[in-house]
């Protein structure tokens, strides 16, 4: 057994060294082989954060026992059960010695949780609410001013092994890993939230099993940072924090203890739901309050992608008819092209803020390839586009794209038949090549 500077972590193992599986395993990205040695000292700087992050005096009085196991899958059930000893409440907390780095850190957060709120309890453990440890846990994670877990160094110079540690000043949540610091500690939360819904007070109050697993776990883990990160940035809310978990032992329902320390901001659970409406749509620029039906939302975007123009087709009155983004991009001029999607994209913004939840994420689909083509557009400047140059390429990804999209916009409307494309044909004329000469004159 192995124990922390402080005294307050203990990590044991199973077995001398890792199982073939567990090695294969540690070789997935974002997982972590755990050594004792190494894992005691990953607790303490782990808490060590999160004391830091809750602006607190730390004076342990449980201690808190890891054991180590053969790891099977990368989803392996964690154990963290409270027990009481000689008068201070100790944590045991059985790990598989492979785990993914993130989980790693919430489990460590629960547990150091567990032990400050049990530090008043007599009866009965305190509840941990999930919205707090996973909140506080994304908080450390994307705060952290030193790499917190360590593992085996996985590089040589000069026959020293070392660890490399990036930093991201582009705060580009696509870019992940445990070498890599991040500018903005809620870059990530904010983009998971800009293309799904946030959860409600309610949902992050008593959230289901599959809302903190599988796919949807990033949505849970996003809104509870921010839900974390906002608390902690009201009048006193570390001080607050710090109460609640004081006051946790004291009910069997922790929004009580929750309610109790942040009386000076929420008189009742009300108002925490219209506080935290306010906050996501400070985040996500979206008012979750008004929000459009399916059936509008899908009628709002069908108009955003289209352009209606006139075409003159022989004798007689103009024949009125609509083009998509695809005809634009092929036949428009650079300058109408560029003023076009200028006003698109914005137009999409607002598109944005009142879609409903399940058009979140073709929204900014939409807004990705418009997006990545208006900067392509403006680089190739007012040089045609050639076979073969670099702007007819982008052209033709952007088509394909759009039209993909297009295709996939079709397949929700709410209660309808796919919708015939209208520039297919105009009694019974193909009209598309027309409209394109057209265009170009």
């Amino acid at each position: 057994m192995v124990g922390s500077v402080s005294g307050q972590f203990f990590v044991s193992s199973r077995t001398a060294s890792l199982s073939a599986q567990s090695l294969k395993l540690a070789a997935q990205p974002n997982m972590v082989a755990l050594q004792p040695a190494l894992l005691v000292v990953s607790c303490e700087r782990i808490k060590q954060e999160l004391v830091r992050t809750l602006a607190m005096h730390d004076d342990p009085a449980g201690k808190i026992f890891i054991i180590l196991q053969p790891a099977q899958t990368t989803a392996d059930a964690v154990d963290i059960v409270p027990e009481r000893f000689a008068g201070n409440w100790n944590c045991h907390v059985r790990l598989p010695d492979v785990i993914d780095q993130d989980r790693l850190a919430e489990i460590i957060v629960r547990a150091s949780l567990l032990e400050i709120a049990n530090r008043n309890a007599v009866d009965h453990s305190a509840e941990i609410p999930e919205w707090l440890s996973q909140g506080l846990a994304r908080q450390v994670i994307a705060s952290r001013e030193e790499e917190l877990i360590l593992q085996p160094p996985d590089a040589k110079e000069n026959g020293l092994s070392v660890k490399r540690l990036r930093v991201d000043l582009t705060d580009d949540p696509r870019l992940s890993g445990p070498n890599l610091r991040k500018f903005n500690p809620l870059a990530e939360a904010i983009e998971t939230l800009h293309t799904n819904a946030p959860l409600t007070f309610d949902e992050l109050s008593w959230p289901t099993d599959s809302q903190i697993s599988g796919d949807k776990e990033a949505i849970y883990q996003s809104s509870a940072h921010v839900f974390v990160s906002q608390l902690l940035r009201l009048k006193d809310g570390p001080a607050h924090l710090q109460t609640m978990l004081t006051e946790l032992p004291n009910y069997l329902n922790w929004q009580f203890a929750f309610l109790d320390a942040f009386h000076a901001d929420f008189a009742q659970e009300l108002d925490v739901e219209k506080w935290w409406a306010l906050q996501v749509t400070q985040f996500t620029g979206r008012d979750l309050l008004h929000l459009w039906t399916p059936e509008e939302s899908w009628r709002q975007l069908e108009a955003f992608c289209r352009f209606p123009i006139d075409v003159q087709i022989g004798p007689g009155a103009p024949l009125r008819t609509d083009i998509k983004f695809q005809t634009v991009i092929r036949g428009w001029s650079h300058t109408r092209q560029l003023q076009t999607l200028k006003k698109k994209l914005w137009d999409l913004d607002l598109i944005r803020t009142h879609v409903s939840p399940g058009f979140m994420a073709l929204v900014e689909s939409y807004r990705q390839v418009l997006q990545e083509y208006y900067k392509k557009c403006i680089a190739a400047g007012h040089t045609p586009p050639q076979p073969g140059s670099a702007a007819y390429q982008a052209v033709e990804e952007a088509v394909q794209q759009l039209d993909e999209l297009d295709d996939r916009r079709a397949s929700m409307q709410p209660g309808l038949p796919t919708p015939v494309n209208p520039e297919q044909a105009v009694n019974g004329i193909d009209v598309e090549s027309l409209k394109r000469e057209l265009l170009k004159r």
